[in-house]
């Protein structure tokens, strides 16, 4: 009987390794264009390392041997030597295992950080050693959390090794997709991401095969020594258990309260996340961005200084008065990803992809717009623009997930107390970036998500614009007579990805002919679509009887490849200076009325002083937190989390070595404020951010 077992067990670690080498050795064969194909690396540093993809592909096939042979001499000496298949039972000293164990754990933990490395940062050889021995101490220290809490060095050390290479694919994936990095505060949207997930593109590329290749040999190497178990009595698994809870606590305390990552020299450029990443790690970065994912209390805050802010506000506009026109409907459109990328100047297109928005002159005004997001994150923009609170205060924050937990003041608050009915829209899932629970903590009375369409019309797979646009004349029509409507849009057609095949492109670049045209051509296709969608909505309430006013903006441009902004701006992405990167953060805006307002041209706003103004051109009560940052934008014209627009038209970075200090000391005082509103609850004066 006990040969039969041990015979069995040989056949089953014979088969096993026999059946995933063989299964590695396929894929790698079925992938081998990667290694020997054209490259397609654009970064100058990467292609410094496309040369040596052959070595690596031998390497692998070397790898699997060598672990198969492994696996074949593991099975058939516990066969003939008789020892029982689980590691409580191997006969050696136990302080031989453990420094075995601990070995291999540590040279575990180098691979998988160099696979992360080699995933997604082809700067890895300009990594100082600090930053080496930091990101393989994180890695080590998780590893040692999932052994201790699965009380098994086997369990653990496999989980492991697969959450590592999860993370460093879906750290590339997101960068690619949305042209920002994977951060803490995208696992509090886990939903919303998988949502929009369809809407993109996964393939494989050879970095994440030699990835696939390496971890799936450790896997199986951990495999050969048994489930060894730590512990075999309650006492020690109860043990275990509490070693990875208390290594878990000092994980955290050592990360998020103390300045130990920046004492190696970390920093954050929060609009370019994934600088940080490649010039310390990917590991020490995220983790340096998770730290700085939660509001801090601005150094100025006071209860004095916010007393005397608001004081000053509510004496200066006391004697205000507003005598405007006051609309019946005031409909915001926020388009997902409108951008005018003509603002690259070396960009050009065949046709004008919104020819309308730009022949718009009569009662309209028109320019760009400031935002604080690249390529995804569209809740902070909507965030900005309904609350007039900039993201300044936590750059890395989705405020959306993170801090709306009971009722915020908004726009829609400020019209609902003159008169307005409240109406959220957005053709999508109600859950998305948590709206469903946030909408009506701003103060709306309706949210209607893609759920509540009739028989919508898709561009690829999302609800086009022109379908949208009919939904909110259907709200508009249905409303009770004499009813002012307040109605924020939120579309959803020009979401990325933008390599739909079956679609085809109307709008052409000139002049470009890198990877990524087909992308951008796709997505200036559908720009164009919603500019002739807009000319439907703007046609319908031209002619009604009700004064109506549209403020039309774009939430953030789309994620575009680097090789095509090095086109875009003719020079590398580092040679960038802080005034062209923050070309990447301006998106469009019209505000349009079927009754006289101010025309203007070529203006610059910012995203969390577009409520505001838009309250300027009517007849309508601000609140005066409004009317300060009215006030505000005459000092500081246009901002975003990053840096302000100088008078000169120059953008300077917050607090950076040429930034004005009598502006840095108004943006801090900025903050203030918006941590007031954010935090202090019934605390905080709800005169001064809302109406009675």
């Amino acid at each position: 009987m006990k040969k039969d077992l041990l015979k069995f067990s040989f056949i089953w670690r014979f088969a096993v390794s026999l059946l995933t080498c063989t299964g590695l050795v396929i894929f790698l064969i079925w992938n081998r264009i990667l290694f020997f194909g054209e490259s397609q690396a654009t970064d100058q540093y990467a292609m410094q390392i496309e040369p040596y993809r052959p070595v690596f592909y031998n390497c692998m096939l070397v790898l699997i041997l060598v672990t198969y042979l492994a696996g074949v001499v593991i099975a058939y000496r516990k066969t003939v030597t008789g020892k029982a298949d689980t590691g409580k039972n191997v006969k050696m000293p136990r302080s031989v295992l453990v420094i075995g164990a601990a070995v291999f754990i540590v040279f575990n933990a180098c691979v998988s950080y160099g696979i992360i490395e080699l995933i997604n940062n082809p700067w890895i050889k300009f990594l100082k050693p600090i930053h080496i021995l930091l990101g393989i101490g994180i890695t080590l220290v998780l590893y040692l959390i999932l052994v201790f809490l699965t009380n098994s060095l086997t369990v653990g050390m496999i989980i492991g090794n697969a959450v590592f290479l999860v993370w460093g694919a879906a750290n590339f994936f997101v960068l690619k997709f949305r042209s920002t990095a994977l951060q803490f505060v995208d696992f509090m949207s886990i939903r919303t991401a998988f949502s929009v997930a369809g809407g993109y593109s996964l393939y494989m590329f050879w970095q994440f095969a030699v990835g696939i290749v390496v971890i799936v040999c450790l896997c199986l190497f951990w495999l050969y020594i048994s489930n060894f178990h730590m512990f075999g009595k309650v006492r020690g698994k109860i043990a275990a258990r509490g070693g990875a809870f208390a290594l878990a606590m000092l994980f955290y305390l050592v990360i998020f309260h103390t300045d130990m990552l920046a004492g190696t020299g970390i920093w954050l450029r929060d609009w370019h996340p994934q600088y940080t990443y490649k010039l310390f790690g990917m590991e020490a970065g995220f983790f340096a961005f998770a730290k700085a994912s939660f509001p801090e209390k601005p150094e100025l805050y006071s209860d004095e200084l916010i007393a005397d802010v608001q004081e000053k506000t509510i004496s200066r506009h006391a004697d205000d008065e507003y005598d405007g026109e006051i609309p019946e409907n005031i409909i915001v459109v926020m388009n997902e990803s409108f951008a005018d990328l003509s603002v690259y100047p070396k960009l050009k297109t065949d046709v004008d992809p919104m020819p309308y928005v730009n022949s718009m002159k009569e009662n309209t005004q028109t320019g760009h717009l400031m935002v604080s997001v690249l390529g995804g994150l569209t809740a902070n923009t909507e965030y900005e623009f309904l609350t007039g609170n900039s993201c300044a205060l936590s750059p890395s924050t989705v405020v959306y997930n993170s801090n709306i937990k009971t009722d915020q003041f908004s726009l829609a608050r400020t019209l609902e107390a003159q008169g307005y009915s409240t109406i959220a829209m957005h053709p999508y899932k109600a859950n998305g970036w948590n709206r469903h629970f946030v909408y009506p903590r701003m103060g709306f009375d309706t949210f209607i998500s893609m759920d509540e369409f009739s028989d919508p019309k898709y561009i690829r797979m999302f609800i086009s614009d022109l379908a949208d646009y009919r939904e909110i004349i259907r709200q508009v029509e249905n409303k009770k007579k004499g009813e002012k409507l307040f109605l924020f849009n939120v579309t959803m057609q020009n979401h990325g990805g933008y390599d739909y095949n079956y679609f085809n492109s109307a709008v052409h670049v000139q002049g470009y002919d890198g990877g990524f045209k087909h992308e951008i051509e796709q997505y200036e296709t559908l720009i164009s679509l919603s500019d002739e969608a807009l000319s439907y909505l703007i046609d319908y309430f031209s002619m009604s009887d009700e004064k109506t006013l549209i403020v039309f903006f774009g939430d953030h441009q789309p994620a575009m490849d680097d090789d095509f902004l090095e086109y875009c701006f003719g020079k590398k992405m580092e040679d960038l200076t802080f005034n062209e990167q923050q070309m990447q953060y301006l998106s469009k805006f019209m505000i349009w009325a079927n009754y006289d307002i101010p025309e203007q041209e070529d203006m610059i706003l910012s995203s969390n002083y577009l409520s505001s103004y838009m309250l300027t051109l009517t007849g309508l009560s601000p609140a005066p937190y409004n009317n300060y940052l009215n006030d505000m934008r005459k000092s500081v014209p246009a901002m975003n989390a990053y840096g302000y627009l100088g008078k000169d038209g120059v953008i300077y970075k917050h607090s950076g070595p040429d930034s004005d200090e009598k502006i840095d000391q108004k943006v801090e005082e900025y903050k203030c404020l918006i941590y007031d509103e954010l935090t202090q609850g019934k605390d905080r004066n709800e005169e001064f951010y809302g109406l009675p």
